[in-house]
């Protein structure tokens, strides 16, 4: 099962695993340093996270977009189907949770109910899901379907999740003629395994996200730079879960570089920024808002270079730059002085051994009493 991140004594350590050779930071000295994107190289990273000690590994997806550079240079690419690569890391471990991404705009619930089942039973309660509504016209496009807007995507995001939801946990069938799906029948086993259903987990930053999170999800992942910015998100989240009557987490997306070297990570990391691929940032910018239009705006307004480093330089996301102490203590300051339950990790220069490096960072995290290996909490099936 994969583990709570609703203790408020534990923080829960994700990994972000790798959706293409370079995720938050699309520097082409960091896609040529990776491993390829193949079966061997992926399958070795998630048995290194398991052995670690990570909870869970998150798996990103979209389906479509504009990234034509991005694909030449390797950034964000290639993107293999998360639901798919999810069986396949289940598969490879034992013990590590697998959350990956369904969209709900390009489904029937019945598809994401019985794909969902299978995931969790066949790993014995290992799986999570990230509901995502696609915020893409292109993604649309490509399903021959006209582009929904922002609030009524998660106005059908809501119907979707009750149904999936009773498909799961109902034994009758169902009948259900709502405002945008019509479900008669029930759900062929296998059932999830854990109960009532799998963990939920979704990112919407939006007022519309935040509550659609608080009503139906374990955790809100969320992109914030600092302290403050993570206090914001959760101050809003709190507003919204207290309605509810519900507990849900708080997981910021954050990038880690470990050295035992003073100062020599935060060196590495500005390497990295040398070489950030302009042309491909502005690519993938447009599929995170929505268009080329939408990105040309934000790059002219506040200067190429500017933007670039702020979209593609990981300027939206907390820096885990340092020694494993120093990484350590920014982890423990964190969950001390915010309402962070897990935290998703991404790892720029990312490979087995870079892996390897966050495990001189755990001890501390141990003695600080906010983290406790996997297997110690009982985790292990």
């Amino acid at each position: 099962m994969i583990t709570s991140s609703n203790d408020p004594d534990r923080l829960s350590v994700g990994y972000f695993f790798p959706s293409g050779k370079t995720n938050f930071v699309y520097s082409d000295e960091a896609a040529r340093r990776v491993p390829e994107m193949r079966r061997g190289p992926l399958l070795e990273l998630a048995r290194t996270a398991e052995d670690v000690g990570f909870d869970s590994l998150f798996i990103a997806d979209n389906w479509s977009g504009h990234q034509r550079v991005a694909e030449q240079f390797g950034h964000q690419s290639p993107a293999f189907h998360a639901p798919l690569l999810a069986m396949a890391l289940l598969t490879a471990t034992d013990r590590i949770g697998v959350i990956s991404t369904f969209h709900t705009t390009h489904h029937k619930p019945a598809h994401v109910a019985r794909m969902g089942a299978t995931l969790d039973a066949f790993s014995e309660g290992r799986w999570g899901w990230n509901i995502v509504t696609g915020f893409s016209a292109d993604e649309a496009a490509l399903f021959g379907e006209e582009f929904v807007d922002h609030d009524k995507r998660y106005e059908m995001a809501s119907e979707f999740v009750d149904i999936v939801k009773r498909l799961w946990s109902e034994v009758e069938p169902i009948d259900v003629d709502g405002q945008y799906y019509r479900v008669k029948g029930r759900l062929k086993v296998p059932r999830p395994v854990q109960k009532p259903y799998p963990r939920l987990v979704s990112a919407g930053a939006s007022e519309a996200g935040i509550a659609f999170a608080a009503r139906h999800c374990d955790d809100l992942v969320t992109l914030a730079n600092s302290l403050e910015g993570l206090n914001k998100v959760g101050t809003r989240l709190a507003a919204l879960t207290e309605k509810h009557g519900r507990c849900v987490g708080l997981c910021p997306f954050s990038l880690a570089m470990i050295r035992d070297e003073e100062g020599r990570a935060q060196e590495e990391f500005d390497g990295l920024l040398k070489s950030l691929n302009v042309d491909a940032t502005r690519e993938i910018a447009a599929d995170v808002l929505g268009s080329i239009e939408s990105a040309r705006s934000m790059f002219d307004k506040i200067g190429t270079d500017e933007a670039a480093v702020a979209f593609g330089g990981g300027g939206s996301v907390l820096k885990l730059l340092g020694t494993p102490r120093r990484v350590a203590e920014q982890l423990i300051d964190l969950k001390a002085n915010t309402s962070m339950s897990s935290i998703l990790i991404n790892f720029p220069l990312w490979s087995p051994q870079e892996l390897r490096t966050f495990t001189k960072v755990l001890p501390y995290l141990r003695e600080a009493g906010i983290w406790k290996h996997p297997l110690e909490s009982g985790a292990a099936r």
